[in-house]
C-alpha cells in the first residue's frame, strides 16, 4: 500500500483536475478510492456514489462503493453495489467474494454459504476463492469441510503459507498434534520467517511435551 504521505499528494492532484472537470467519472472514482486508502470512508462514499451517478454502466464503480460501504457497515447498501456490479459483470469476483462477505456480517450466513459455493465452482483453479471458502467454514465452526478446502488450495498452490497454518491450526485444536506439527513444517518451508507459523509450531510441541 502507498505511503499516506504520497496518497494525500495524489489526492490533491486529482481534487485539482476536478476543478477543470468536475464530472469526471474516473477522476471522481480515483479521488473515491484514494480516500479508501487513506481511511477515510465517508468521504470515499460520498466520491463514489458521484461517480456512479456520473457512469452508472461501469461495473468497478459499484464494486469501490460497495468497499467503501462495507468499511462503515452499511452493509445493506454495499450488497446493492456488489449486486449491481455483478448484473453489469458476472465474472467479476471480487464483487462476488466481498458480496459472500457482507452476507456474513449482515448475518445471512445461508446465503454467504451459497455464494462462497458459487465461487469455487465459477472459479476451481483459483486458490484464493477455495481458502476465501475454508476460511467461511472454519468461522461456522465446519472444521473437516474448512481443511479439505485448505487442502485444494494447497493442491492449486502448494507455496500458499496461510493454508498451511490454518489447517495446523485445526489439526492442533483436534488434539491430532503430529500432523498439525507436519503441516506447520511444511509451511515453514514455503515461508521459513512465518512468525504465526513459528510460534504455533513451538505451542504444537509444548502441548506433546
Amino acid at each position: 500500500m502507498k505511503e499516506k504521505e504520497t496518497i494525500l499528494q495524489e489526492i490533491s492532484l486529482i481534487k485539482e483536475e476536478l476543478e477543470e472537470s468536475p464530472d469526471s467519472p474516473q477522476l471522481l472514482n480515483d479521488l473515491g478510492v484514494g480516500y479508501y486508502l487513506i481511511g477515510d470512508y465517508l468521504l470515499s462514499v460520498e466520491a463514489l456514489k458521484k461517480a456512479v451517478r456520473q457512469e452508472p454502466g461501469n461495473p468497478v464503480y459499484h464494486f469501490n462503493l460497495g468497499n467503501s460501504y462495507s468499511e462503515v457497515e452499511a452493509f445493506e447498501e454495499a450488497i446493492s453495489c456488489y449486486l449491481k456490479a455483478l448484473e453489469l459483470d458476472p465474472s467479476h469476483l471480487g464483487s462476488l467474494a466481498n458480496l459472500a462477505h457482507c452476507y456474513e456480517e449482515h448475518g445471512d450466513k445461508n446465503r454467504a454459504y451459497d455464494v462462497f459455493s458459487y465461487i469455487v465452482k465459477t472459479a476451481p483453479d483459483d486458490p484464493l476463492s477455495h481458502f476465501n471458502f475454508g476460511n467461511f467454514l472454519l468461522r461456522q465452526n465446519r472444521h473437516i469441510e474448512a481443511v479439505k478446502s485448505f487442502e485444494h488450495t494447497l493442491l492449486l498452490d502448494s507455496e500458499f503459507t496461510e493454508a498451511y497454518y490454518n489447517i495446523s491450526w485445526v489439526l492442533q485444536q483436534a488434539r491430532l498434534y503430529g500432523k498439525a506439527e507436519e503441516y506447520a513444517l511444511k509451511g515453514l518451508e514455503t515461508d521459513p520467517g512465518n512468525d504465526d507459523l513459528q510460534q504455533l509450531l513451538a505451542n504444537i510441541r509444548s502441548e506433546t511435551g
